[in-house]
């Protein structure tokens, strides 16, 4: 058996980031030190929250594919996929800061159904289990955006772009630059050159366990890059990764509360 949040209560973005924000204010109190980048989510994970990291092939472990992270808040156990642990750094932090999401927002909503849930064969606890085939989920967009939010931080992520940008933001209408190869990112702006884009901001801001993809959308959120297009930016990361959508799977309507 496993834990689905389909029906976790609906929360707004700025419950979220707060709730973010909140962990990041009581981790640096606790450790004693300042919330700049790159942020230590692993131990956040361990050191404060007092949770079991491991690593795992989670296919072999629950007989599911797609699976990136599950957590078992009975056990206070979370297991990344080990697929992960293969130099792309952006993907296994916002992993393991998907799973945080689940513990921070959903962990009462998950107590109750554990505890009267028990698996029938095992007797064991189920786990919340992140997959890519569920990226839009309810549950799985509030814990996605979370993970956003704690690794990005909004101030740091503003502070990063007004740094190689200035005080507006990009605006792109096309997909393609009209300079080609040598475009000046901050006059013509594209969906070819937001990954550049990203980049940019990633360097001057020092989030190196960040992915271009994962800054791209975190931008898009905060109003600093604005797609006037039509076009998702996904199109422009669609030939790098093959991966579950981040922070920019859209809330449910208010109708769906």
């Amino acid at each position: 058996m496993i834990l689905d949040t389909v029906k976790v209560p609906w929360l707004p973005q700025t419950q979220i980031e707060n709730a973010a924000n909140d962990l990041l204010r009581h981790w640096a109190n606790f450790s004693g030190r300042e919330i700049i980048p790159p942020i230590p989510v692993e131990a956040i994970v361990e050191k404060y929250l007092g949770i079991t990291l491991e690593y795992d092939k989670l296919e072999n472990l629950l007989g599911i594919p797609d699976v990136l992270g599950a957590t078992w808040v009975e056990e206070k156990r979370m297991v990344i996929n080990s697929s992960l642990l293969d130099g792309r750094q952006g993907r296994f932090t916002f992993t393991c800061g998907h799973e945080v999401g689940h513990w921070v927002l959903h962990r009462k909503y998950l107590f109750k159904q554990t505890a009267h849930s028990p698996d029938a064969v095992t007797k064991k606890n189920p786990p919340v289990v992140c997959r890519v085939s569920a990226a839009k989920t309810r549950g799985e967009w509030q814990a996605d955006y979370f993970s956003a939010s704690l690794i990005m931080p909004g101030p740091t992520v503003r502070e990063a772009f007004h740094k190689v940008f200035g005080g507006d933001p990009l605006v792109i209408f096309n997909r393609n630059s009209c300079f080609g190869r040598n475009n000046p990112l901050a006059l013509d702006p594209s969906l070819d050159t937001a990954h550049q884009i990203a980049k940019n901001v990633i360097d001057a801001g020092q989030f190196q366990n960040v992915s271009k993809e994962a800054m791209a959308y975190r931008l898009e959120d905060l109003g600093l890059l604005v797609n006037e297009t039509g076009l998702s930016l996904s199109s422009s990361f669609q030939a790098k990764k093959p991966f579950c959508k981040n922070s920019r799977e859209r809330k449910p309507k208010s109708s769906n509360t």
